[in-house]
C-alpha cells in the first residue's frame, strides 16, 4: 500500500502574513527580480537579503522569480533555502507561477525541491480508479484535490477476494469489471470494416464524439461495431487530462468488443514507452501538480502489478492485419536491416517494459528505441540529423520486407488525415488537443481506405 505524506495549508501562517508590511530589503531584492536585473538579484541573494521578505501583496522574491521566469534567480533563492511553498495573500506558491509562465527550467527546479500548488492553483481534481494486484487481493484508489480546503489525498480499498467487479466510489458513478490480461495476437486476417484512429493523448471527449458519430460506440458508449475491428496506433498517454478515463474506456470496450466478435486493437506509442519507463515530462500540469502534492510519481501509478499497467505491457508494438502494418512511428530503412522481425520486437518490448534489458538483448534494445525505431521515426514525412527523408524505392523494399502493401501510423501531426507515396503510408494522427481542427477517422472497408470526417463524409484515399 503507498504511504502518503501531505503537506498541510496553515491557515494561521495565512493571517500572519497579513500582518506584514514590506521592509527595504524585500523591496531591494523583488525591485532586481521584477525589472528582470539578474546579477544584483544575485548578489543580494549572495548576501542572504530578504530571501523571505514580502511586497505588499505577499509576494516573496520566490514568487517573483518564478514569475518573471528567471530560472538562475530561483536556482539561487531554492539553494539558499528560501521558503519554497511560502503562500501570497490570494493562497498562490511559486509553482503556480512557474506554471503560469510556462518556464520548463523553473518548474524543474521547483519540483525537485519539493514544490506544491495551493488553493486557487489547482481546482478540485479526482483521478481513478488505479487498480493494484497484490497478496491480499485487489486494492483500489483514487487521488483527490479538495481546493476549498487546499489538500491533496488518497482514498482506497481493498476489495473482495471473490469478485473482480467494484462500483466506483469518492464521485465515480463507473462500474468496473477486472479480468487476467492476455497477449494479443499480432497478425490477424478479417473480412470485417476496421476503424482506426490517431493519437488520443487524454482527449476523452473528443474520442467519444468520433467514435459515436460513425457508429463504433452507442449513445451509452457501448460497443456497436459488431464483428468490427478498432484500431488505436498509440499516445493515448500525456498531454491531456482525461488519460485514466481514456484507459478505461478501451479497457472495458476490448471486452464488450470480444463478446460481440469483433476486436479492439492498440499499438503501443512513444507516449506509453515514456510512461512506463519513468518519464513523465508531458504528463498534464495538473496531475503532475497532484501526484507531487501526494508525493507519488505519476508512472507509480501504472506499475506492472496494477490493473492497467499489467494490461497495457501485453499490447503490441505493431499489429498486421490483412497486408495493412499499424505501428506508431513507422518502420525505417535502418530497422529493417538491423534485423529485427515485427514479432521480435513485440516480445521483446513487453519484456523490457516488466525486466528492463540485459547484457543479452540491450543492443537490441538501443536499436529499436533509436529515433529510427518504430516509435519514434518520422522519416515518411521529413528529414531528421539521424536519417533522410525516405524515398520510395527504398519504402517499397521495407514493404516487400515486411510482406505489407501499406503502413498506418500516427506521432507526426497533421491536420487532414492523408497518405503518402501513392498510398502507401497514411498518417491519421489528428492533433486532437486543438479543436479547430475537426475530428477524422480511417476506415478500411471491403479493400479500400476511406477518410471519414467529423460530419461523417467518406472519401476514397488515393
Amino acid at each position: 500500500m503507498l504511504k502518503i505524506f501531505i503537506k498541510g495549508f496553515l491557515f494561521s501562517c495565512l493571517l500572519a502574513m497579513l500582518s506584514c508590511t514590506p521592509n527595504k530589503d524585500s523591496v531591494e531584492l523583488i525591485q532586481a527580480i521584477n525589472k528582470r536585473q539578474t546579477e544584483t538579484a544575485l548578489d543580494l541573494i549572495e548576501k542572504e537579503v530578504g530571501l523571505d521578505a514580502r511586497d505588499t501583496l505577499g509576494l516573496t522574491p520566490i514568487h517573483w522569480a518564478a514569475k518573471r521566469a528567471l530560472p538562475k534567480v530561483t536556482k539561487a533563492l531554492l539553494n539558499k533555502e528560501c521558503d519554497i511553498n511560502a503562500v501570497n495573500y490570494e493562497g498562490y506558491t511559486a509553482l503556480n507561477y512557474a506554471i503560469r509562465a510556462n518556464s520548463a527550467e523553473n518548474l524543474e527546479f521547483l519540483l525537485k525541491k519539493g514544490a506544491v500548488v495551493y488553493k486557487n492553483g489547482l481546482q478540485n481534481l479526482s483521478d481513478g480508479p488505479f487498480v493494484d494486484r497484490t497478496q491480499d487481493g485487489l486494492y483500489a484508489y483514487y487521488l483527490k484535490h479538495d481546493s476549498i480546503e487546499s489538500k491533496s489525498y488518497l482514498t482506497g480499498k481493498f476489495l473482495d477476494q471473490k469478485t473482480n467487479s467494484f462500483k466506483g466510489w469518492a464521485g465515480d458513478t463507473c462500474s468496473y469489471t477486472i479480468r487476467e490480461s492476455q497477449t494479443p495476437n499480432w497478425q490477424i486476417k478479417t473480412q470485417e470494416p476496421i476503424f482506426v484512429l490517431g493519437d488520443i493523448h487524454g482527449q476523452f471527449d473528443r474520442m467519444i464524439n468520433n467514435l459515436q458519430s460513425h457508429g463504433i460506440i452507442d449513445k451509452q458508449l457501448k460497443w456497436n461495431w459488431g464483428k468490427g475491428h478498432l484500431v488505436f496506433v498509440g499516445d493515448i498517454f500525456d498531454r491531456g487530462n482525461k488519460v485514466t478515463e481514456t484507459l478505461w474506456f478501451i479497457y472495458h470496450l476490448e471486452q464488450e468488443a470480444e463478446k460481440a466478435g469483433g476486436q479492439v486493437h492498440i499499438t503501443f506509442g512513444n507516449h506509453e514507452l515514456m510512461v512506463l519507463n519513468k518519464d513523465n515530462r508531458y504528463i498534464a500540469q495538473e496531475y503532475k501538480n497532484l501526484c507531487n502534492n501526494l508525493g507519488l510519481d505519476y508512472d507509480d501509478l501504472f506499475h506492472p502489478n496494477s490493473v492497467l499497467g499489467e494490461w497495457l505491457r501485453s499490447k503490441n508494438s505493431m499489429t498486421k492485419i490483412n497486408d495493412v502494418l499499424f505501428v506508431h512511428g513507422g518502420i525505417s530503412k535502418k530497422q529493417v536491416e538491423y534485423g529485427l522481425s515485427s514479432e521480435q520486437v513485440n516480445e521483446l518490448m513487453r519484456q523490457y517494459l516488466v525486466a528492463g534489458s540485459n547484457a543479452e538483448n540491450e543492443e537490441d534494445y538501443t536499436q529499436i528505441l533509436k529515433s529510427f525505431g518504430p516509435f519514434w521515426y518520422r522519416g515518411y514525412f521529413m528529414e531528421s540529423s539521424k536519417y533522410k527523408k525516405i524515398t520510395e524505392q527504398e519504402l517499397d523494399g521495407i514493404l516487400e520486407k515486411l510482406t505489407v502493401s501499406r503502413i498506418v501510423v500516427g506521432h507526426t501531426e497533421n491536420e487532414i488525415l492523408s497518405s503518402s507515396f501513392n498510398g502507401k503510408i497514411i498518417d491519421v494522427n489528428i492533433p486532437l488537443a486543438d479543436d479547430s481542427i475537426p475530428n477524422q477517422a480511417l476506415l478500411i472497408e471491403d479493400g479500400r481506405f476511406y477518410h471519414l470526417s467529423e460530419n461523417s463524409d467518406k472519401k476514397l484515399l488515393k
